[in-house]
């Protein structure tokens, strides 16, 4: 295939099949997606996963207009790097119409920028590093201090070390998303420190889950957050599932009390990102060996100071106390945010997710918490979910400059704008879970 020839969205699409993997992509053939109607082939031959910095998150795009998700995570000299894998056109009579919200869209990002939106605040970030390790740190005084002597300061530091690792996961975010400098190097470098060491979870592991649920997010079947069997069901497409897990018998069970069980699934969810973290790099999923060395490097830095810190100054089963309210806790603080953001809100299969330009879908799945110091605080800006994952190296401390415009550019095009407060999103997503247990009895009734 050369680069002067024309084809259909058929063809595009048809490349797409059984392929979920980077082994799946670079031993099926063509791989084809379209970026501002030009074909690219990542596929079989093309080398394209040893060079590109998001890993598999490119194969959420095969077979799609991945327009948007480029424009979104990419630099302005990446096109260009891309033409070493165009391969055509789309024909003349697929070229999609002019989209008028997509033409305004850019003249909102053209706006954001002329206001200085994308720069970011390094004195903030300082202030934010500086602020974050102060809670690890007092942390680790209460357990040098009380460890030996004092069950209840075991318990308080339990508690400020989830808060830490929470507040880590946040600003690992905003450097990984690379909102703070404009070289990548210097994100991902800071992002590791925070990530790995701090905070125990892979950068790589991250960027493969989280930026795959950025490209596709409530989409069943395709974005990772919402691949919750069998403990949590957040659509009727996941209640056809029950078919195909392991155990029928336990997700019936997990789904009939979700709404009872989803706070004490979500004190869980840290230790099983942990553990995806290291399985993840166990495996041959990080191509590029120096990657690989770093990732397995500061993955061994986090449980070196940690596992120093609560058995050296600790009885052992006040560590194991330490261990166990530091890590349920962090993961109900940041999970629970996490939920927050899209859970609840609408979840499309593949098929429907083809009806709405990529801003769109970022726009209807996501849920916008109303602002305040606290829930700013909280959830580290991530209460402007729509803006964040329209703009997502927009700097957090500039969300509260886009928002206002992005209201009236839904309201303008008639699209779907959701904001809430922390307390009435949750009601949401437990309504929500209760209307999914409800309809899990009737599927059993009817068996």
């Amino acid at each position: 295939m050369t680069g002067s020839e024309l084809l259909p969205w058929a063809e595009v699409e048809q490349s797409a099949l059984k392929k979920t993997t980077i082994k799946d992509v670079e031993a099926g053939g063509q791989a084809l997606m379209v970026i501002h109607n030009k074909v690219y082939d990542i596929g079989a031959g093309t080398g394209f996963f040893k060079f590109h910095p998001g890993g598999a998150v490119a194969i959420s795009q095969i077979g799609k207009d991945a327009s948007g998700a480029f424009e979104v995570f990419h630099t302005e000299n990446a096109e260009a790097i891309m033409s070493e894998f165009y391969v055509g056109d789309l024909a003349p009579k697929e070229v999609p119409k002019p989209n008028e919200f997509k033409k305004d869209i850019n003249i909102l990002r053209e706006k954001l920028v002329k206001m200085g939106a994308f720069e970011s605040n390094k004195l903030y970030y300082l202030y934010k590093i500086i602020s974050t390790f102060s809670i690890g740190a007092a942390s680790a005084a209460v357990l040098i201090n009380y460890g030996q002597t004092s069950t209840l300061a075991v318990v308080g530091a339990g508690m400020l070390m989830a808060l830490f690792w929470q507040q880590s996961g946040w600003l690992a975010h905003d450097f990984l998303h690379h909102q703070v400098f404009k070289n990548r190097t210097y994100n991902d470098a800071v992002g590791y420190m925070v990530g790995n060491v701090w905070q125990g979870f892979s950068v790589s592991w991250w960027k493969d889950k989280h930026c795959t649920h950025h490209s596709v997010p409530n989409v069943h079947g395709e974005d990772p957050d919402i691949n919750t069997m069998p403990f949590l069901a957040w659509s009727e497409h996941a209640l056809e599932l029950f078919h195909d897990v392991k155990d029928a018998d336990v997700a019936r069970f997990f789904v009939a009390y979700q709404p009872v069980l989803f706070f004490p699934i979500l004190g869980i969810a840290r230790l099983a990102w942990c553990t995806s973290s290291i399985r993840f790099n166990l495996g041959d999923k990080v191509i590029n060996k120096t990657q690989a060395l770093v990732e397995k490097v500061t993955m061994a830095l986090h449980y070196a100071w940690l596992l120093t810190l609560t058995f050296k100054f600790c009885t052992p089963l006040r560590g194991l106390l330490f261990l166990t309210i530091a890590e349920c806790g962090c993961g109900l603080l940041l999970a629970f945010v996490f939920t927050v953001n899209h859970n609840g809100m609408p979840v499309y299969s593949t098929q429907e997710a083809k009806k709405f330009d990529f801003y769109e879908l970022q726009i209807l799945t996501g849920r916008d918490v109303i602002s305040n110091p606290f829930s700013d605080w909280f959830t580290g800006g991530l209460n402007y979910q729509v803006e964040h994952h329209m703009f997502p190296t927009l700097p957090r401390h500039n969300f509260y400059m886009s928002q206002p415009l992005v209201e009236e550019l839904c309201k303008k095009h008639g699209v779907a704008f959701h904001k809430t407060t922390l307390l009435g999103g949750t009601g949401e997503i437990l309504n929500r879970l209760s209307q999914l247990s409800k309809a899990a009895g009737k599927i059993r009734r009817m068996e």
